[in-house]
Formats: C-alpha cells, sequence, structure tokens
C-alpha cells in the first residue's frame, strides 16, 4: 500500500518551507487541532497559492472554481460562522444526501466530520484557495439568527445587535413601568409653584405656599369640586366627610395622594431641622 507524503515533508523537498519552519508549525501545533497548512499561512512563511497547490499535488485533486460550482441553494446549509471557522464553503446538494464542500484543506477530517454532524449530510470535499473560500463566504452566504445568537462569534456586527437590543428592552420595560404607573396613579406634575396630581376625573395641586386645590368630579355627586384647604389635614377631614361621594378608586387614590405628600413633607422637615 502506498504511503502518502505528509504535507510538511512535501513543502520541504519542493522548498517552498524550510525544515526550520516546520519544525516550528508542528511545535505549535502539538496539543491543539489546527491544521498544519493553516499555521505555516498563519506564520507567513507560505503563501495561499502555494498551499493549494502543494494540496492539489498531496491529494491528487483540481482546484475548483467556486464561481462555477456554487449553488444558490447551498448558501443556507451551514452558517457563516461555521463556514468561516472551518474554512469551507457548502456548494452543492447533489444526490444522496452528499454535500459538495469547498475546503482549505480537504484532509481535515475533523472538519468534515463537524460539519457532517451539523448537517445531517454526507460532506464531498473538494478543494480551493482559502482566501477565495473566505470571499465567497462574504458575498454569497447570509447572516441567520445562528450566526447572531452563537456564543463563538464576537463580531462587531453581534456587538451592535446585542446593544440594540438590550436598549429596546430598557425602553420598553420603562415604557411599561410608566404605562402601569399612569394606570394606577395617572399623572403628577412638577411644576414652578406647585406639583400637580390628576387622575379618575380628578385634580389635587399642592402649592408651594402651602395652599392646596381640589378640582374635578366625583364619581357619585352632581357638578365639579373646586374647593381650597389650607393645609394636608383639612383637605383630608373633606375626603373623609364626603367619602360616600367618591368611587372606591378614586378613594384609594385620593389616600394615596396624601400619604405622598405627607411622606414629602416629613422629609422636607427632617431636612431643615437637620440643617
Amino acid at each position: 500500500m502506498e504511503t502518502k507524503t505528509r504535507l510538511g515533508e512535501l513543502l520541504v523537498r519542493q522548498n517552498k518551507v524550510s525544515q526550520e519552519a516546520i519544525n516550528d508549525a508542528l511545535r505549535i501545533q502539538v496539543g491543539g487541532n489546527r491544521r498544519l497548512g493553516n499555521i505555516l499561512l498563519q506564520m507567513g512563511v507560505l503563501s495561499d497559492d502555494q498551499l493549494a497547490s502543494t494540496l492539489s499535488q498531496q491529494l491528487g485533486i483540481q482546484l475548483t472554481d467556486l464561481n462555477e460550482a456554487f449553488s444558490e441553494d447551498a448558501k443556507q446549509i451551514l452558517p457563516r460562522y461555521l463556514c468561516t471557522k472551518y474554512g469551507a464553503l457548502p456548494l452543492s446538494l447533489e444526490n444522496n444526501n452528499i454535500l459538495v464542500t469547498a475546503m482549505a484543506d480537504p484532509s481535515d477530517q475533523e472538519a468534515i466530520k463537524d460539519i457532517e454532524h451539523f448537517t445531517g449530510k454526507g460532506v464531498e470535499p473538494c478543494l480551493a484557495k482559502q482566501s477565495e473560500i473566505n470571499k465567497a463566504i462574504a458575498q454569497k452566504v447570509p447572516y441567520s439568527i445562528k450566526d447572531i445568537f452563537n456564543p463563538q462569534v464576537n463580531t462587531k456586527l453581534t456587538r451592535v445587535i446585542a446593544t440594540a437590543a438590550l436598549v429596546l428592552v430598557v425602553i420598553f420595560g420603562i415604557a411599561t413601568y410608566n404605562y402601569i404607573q399612569s394606570s394606577r396613579y395617572g399623572t403628577v406634575s412638577q411644576l414652578s409653584n406647585s406639583t400637580l396630581y390628576e387622575h379618575l376625573d380628578l385634580m389635587v395641586a399642592f402649592e408651594k405656599s402651602g395652599r392646596i386645590s381640589l378640582l374635578g368630579h366625583s364619581a357619585f355627586s352632581d357638578g365639579y369640586y373646586s374647593v381650597a384647604f389650607e393645609n394636608i389635614h383639612t383637605l383630608r377631614a373633606f375626603v373623609l366627610s364626603r367619602r360616600n361621594d367618591f368611587s372606591v378608586k378614586q378613594s384609594k387614590w385620593l389616600e394615596w395622594v396624601l400619604d405622598k405628600e405627607r411622606s414629602h413633607d416629613a422629609i422636607y422637615s427632617s431636612i431643615v431641622n437637620s440643617d
């Protein structure tokens, strides 16, 4: 049985790479699963053309023209992040569930196995230059939801989308909170000389001078209120005396307004006393 010449030996024999460079690449390769050819490319001691021609000779296969071999039906079979990870580009889906795939190193059995596991198809590898595969991936393979949420990907697009999603979540949360608060308590407006509470056809204004006004329509009375009070205690007494005029929701809201303003006065008094 004929033994296939190893890539490193073939490169040295053809004077494309020195034995010293091969030894350095092999030391880098120890303990990992990276292909020797890719390491040599990263080291800058071997060109893309040199690697492709040597692999073509070693494996006994011709380089594939990606533009001619590529079929649009194959562009979504493998997500972009896996194409990039394995330096592979699906070209076409043939009979018997065979996926013809361009690879910078068709002898990379680990990449082939992973692609087969992901796609559920048998991979028939063919040879192409790494630079041409990278260019074709960018041009022919669209981004998908798998690319965006894949934890192995850390691209600018992913960061932008993740940031935008987070901003939308925060905005939605604030909007939801404000809607709930508005539905439950109405609106609170801080004016130059007063604080104005509005809800359920009622309006209560607390002026900085201490004067309080109650305006609006209660659920079980005719006409509209327009009453002024000297302090919060007289307002509370009025609300209690007319409690049958207000609906349950109106009564609860007025009680909330009174408690809120009483708490505000207590905080203000403690600050003044501490000074």
